[in-house]
């Protein structure tokens, strides 16, 4: 019985997070002039990469360098490169 509990909440979680957890912010207007509303499409997250050095892409924000890197912040606050 505790083991069909555990997979229960487990695959609630795992559905909250499959479909709402990346929703897309805004309008697709408004996604493609502010680079902080959260996107799923690739494309347009490059094309705000290279407006305005910035982009949020499935609750990530991403920056590009100043030598033109690629990076984000870890949870705990650490730089990965892209």
């Amino acid at each position: 019985m505790n083991a069909l509990i555990f997979i229960f909440v487990f695959a609630t979680i795992w559905l909250i997070r499959k479909f709402a957890w990346n929703i897309e912010e805004g309008t697709n207007a408004q996604r493609e002039r502010n680079p902080e509303l959260n996107t799923k499409c690739f494309d347009l997250h490059e094309r705000r990469l290279g407006q305005f050095a910035k982009s949020k892409y499935k609750n990530r924000m991403f920056y590009i360098g100043t030598d033109g890197t690629c990076y984000y912040y870890s949870p705990t606050g650490r730089k990965i490169f892209c």
